[in-house]
């Protein structure tokens, strides 16, 4: 994530929330053109450019959903951009938590929880 110039301060809080959407919002631009103006954000434009990632998927997008996870206490394992078994077991148990379709798909519903 060093092109979206994200810097930490080891709390989670407000600031680690909109890096979060900036790194996300860039990234969507970057990846599929999305468009959208990179402020950190979570505005109805962000939430409908999400894109879903699945285990195998080895991204940005998926480094942002694994800190995401991990800050909200869900440990995906190591922070690595890699979609994989422990990250899609710390999804099912954030989405079964949260109450929404525990379906180990990370899509607009589940950005929007992690993020809004």
């Amino acid at each position: 994530m060093a092109e979206a110039n994200i810097e930490c301060d080891g709390f989670y809080g407000p600031k680690t929330r909109t890096a979060l959407i900036i790194g996300l919002q860039t990234e969507l631009n970057k990846q599929f053109n999305k468009k959208l103006v990179v402020d950190g954000k979570w505005g109805p434009k962000t939430k409908n450019a999400t894109v879903t990632i699945k285990k195998d998927a080895s991204c940005n997008i998926t480094w942002i959903l694994q800190a995401a996870l991990y800050m909200e206490g869900f440990n995906p394992g190591t922070l690595d951009g890699v979609f994989g078994g422990k990250t899609e077991a710390a999804l099912f148990k954030f989405q079964k938590a949260s109450k929404i379709s525990a379906d180990k798909l990370a899509g607009k519903v589940t950005w929007n929880e992690l993020l809004a």
